[in-house]
């Protein structure tokens, strides 16, 4: 009988996604191929890193789990938000030569602010909402910002996920109350303000092909009657996520390329989800990416997976093949 793998998933965070992030590692400890991987859960919490065996959190650190006699192969990095998804825990990883299934530190970091991940991708000619940044600290003119993107417009955090922190405008006058707020939830990451993208929103999950390339799952189309693709939206329900998308051929494939084009520019690895906006009269354009998608057994790109034939087992197997033992 072949030896198994010993693998970290690691969960939880600092921010308000670790809720979220600790659904996305138990569906990676439900599904994992128990055959071929032995998995061990390790929670990042305000306090410290904690091994979680028969319902039981015992402290542990970096340090150990390196000495640890099963040797592991990698980290499968469930951690939405800080420090999975700005580059903090990659970092870590790195230094001590440890493999993960993500992006670099550098690569991750990059994605997680939303300001430097537009100019980037606007550099490159990918299409992408106009922007104005405010950086944290700094003085803005209503006026002004409303004579750059128009209205309606959106006002987010740079550095947070799962749409936390995020309106809509759409009167100048909730635009000072609204950058305020997501101040005070953004930080020192500060805030950007985007133009409104009109038309319908989809995303797409991208993941390692067999050969190692970055290859497109099937497309979803995200309907929601709330003002936006929100927390409520994302979570509670009060979306309908459409899978595969009932577009034509051509749209699917330019969305399709555009997710690869956009994983490409900003040097992903494993799992990666681009959502897209395709505007009425023109062509599709990007509003993020996420380093480290929700994966959760409501979560989009399980779905889009599923859509192709490919099982939540084989999908983990392919992220943990192509990136820890590739």
């Amino acid at each position: 009988m072949a030896t198994k793998h010993s693998i970290i998933v690691f969960a939880g965070g600092y921010s308000g996604e670790a809720a979220i992030s600790r659904k996305s590692a138990r569906m990676v400890m439900n599904h994992i191929d128990s055959i071929r991987f032995q998995p061990t859960l390790v929670h990042i919490n305000d306090d410290g890193w904690f091994i979680e065996s028969d319902g039981r959190q015992s402290p542990t650190t970096l340090e150990a789990l390196m000495a640890d006699p099963k040797g592991y192969i990698g980290a499968f990095v469930m951690v939405h938000g800080t420090p999975g998804e700005d580059g903090k825990l990659q970092a870590q990883l790195a230094a001590v030569g440890f493999p993960h299934t993500t992006g670099s530190a550098e690569a991750v970091a990059l994605t997680f602010h939303k300001g430097q991940t537009s100019e980037l991708l606007q550099s490159l000619g990918i299409p992408v909402a106009r922007s104005h940044q405010i950086p944290a600290g700094s003085t803005w003119n209503a006026a002004t910002l409303i004579e750059s993107v128009g209205l309606p417009c959106f006002v987010k955090p740079n550095e947070t996920g799962s749409s936390i922190g995020i309106h809509k405008v759409t009167s100048m006058d909730q635009l000072d109350t609204a950058i305020r707020d997501a101040q005070a939830i953004g930080g020192s990451g500060g805030v950007i303000v985007e133009s409104f993208l009109r038309g319908r929103e989809f995303t797409a999950g991208v993941i390692p092909a067999e050969d190692g390339t970055p290859f497109a799952l099937p497309i979803t189309e995200i309907r929601t009657d709330r003002a936006f693709f929100d927390y409520a939206a994302k979570y509670e329900g009060e979306s309908e996520e459409i899978t595969p998308a009932d577009i034509p051929d051509s749209l699917r494939d330019r969305l399709q390329q555009l997710a690869i084009d956009v994983y490409n520019a900003t040097e992903m690895k494993g799992l990666a989800r681009v959502d897209m906006m395709s505007e009425l009269d023109g062509d599709p354009h990007v509003i993020e990416i996420n380093a480290v998608p929700g994966f959760s057994e409501a979560s989009i790109i399980p779905k889009q997976a599923d859509a192709l034939g490919l099982t939540k087992t084989a999908l983990i197997s392919r992220i943990i093949d192509q990136t820890l033992l590739r």
